[in-house]
């Protein structure tokens, strides 16, 4: 059996996150992964795809009961992209998509290069 590479480094994913709170990562698509929590309460899913000759890394994470806290994000931030960049978005009305009430995501290069200007390049925004 051949196993293709990923973008995004499942092991890697499970380590920041912790390996006492969440069970081994599963493929999950051509290119990503899905991981449950242990207490089967929350769930982790990261893909890599390609748009505009760009690939891009999406990471979403849920709670049965609750939106995911800051200190989730940071943390889901810091397992899929290391010091990367990357986005939380809101979209319109017109162009939201919820498929999970209490799920939260983030989107970024996979190079992990900004795509928005350095606001903060004055000092200030």
């Amino acid at each position: 059996m051949t196993v293709m590479p990923t973008t995004v480094n499942g092991l890697r994913l499970r380590k920041t996150l912790g390996r006492a709170t969440w069970l081994v990562p599963s493929r999950f698509g051509p290119d990503g992964w899905i991981m449950d929590s242990r207490d089967s309460q929350s769930r982790v899913i990261v893909t890599a795809d390609g748009f505009d000759e760009t690939e891009w890394v999406h990471a979403s994470i849920s709670h049965r009961d609750r939106m995911p806290t800051y200190d989730d994000m940071a943390l889901l931030h810091e397992a899929t992209f290391g010091d990367g960049w990357a986005y939380q978005v809101f979209a319109p009305p017109a162009h939201h998509i919820n498929i999970h009430e209490h799920a939260l995501h983030l989107w970024g290069r996979a190079d992990g290069e900004p795509v928005l200007p350095n606001f903060g390049e004055m000092g200030t925004i």
